[in-house]
């Protein structure tokens, strides 16, 4: 097998500064008004995570045998197109992450991909990156209503 460092560290946090649709969330203090949930904007992202996902493992499935098979030349190119589906698959799922869950359903999501079967073997979540707590919490803060003062 081929190994390879790049692919955005595994599709891990390392520089995550996902802005989606032009919504950029802040740390909100604690009882701030913070910005209503777009069900459709929510919707839509999934839908290009979900894609970008398939796509990925797809190209990922087979991705050691046909590298190792091929030439040199051959193999810079099925490289070149892992490394742009997992772009993709990063971008798609982080863009996703920084629209503000519309509802619990959403919230749980986010619950499982930081801190479920997607947490490195070492116990690590994919992103303890500050700005993606924030995101995480102001979803809590606003789908928990007053039960969250």
């Amino acid at each position: 097998m081929i190994t390879h460092t790049t692919r955005r560290a595994v599709i891990g946090g390392a520089g995550l500064f996902a802005v989606a649709g032009g919504i950029a969330i802040t740390s909100q203090a604690k009882g701030a008004a913070l910005p209503t949930a777009d069900r459709t904007a929510w919707d839509q992202a999934f839908k290009a995570m979900t894609i970008a996902t398939a796509e990925d493992d797809a190209n990922a499935a087979g991705f050691d045998v046909l590298h190792d098979a091929a030439d040199k030349e051959t193999q810079e190119i099925f490289y070149a197109e892992f490394e742009r589906l997992g772009e993709v698959r990063y971008d798609a799922t982080w863009a996703l992450f920084a629209i503000p869950a519309p509802d619990h359903a959403a919230l749980l999501w986010k619950t499982e991909y930081l801190f479920g079967d997607d947490m490195a073997p070492s116990g690590s979540s994919p992103s303890w990156a500050a700005h993606v707590m924030d995101w995480y919490m102001a979803d809590q803060r606003r789908l928990l209503g007053s039960e969250a003062r």
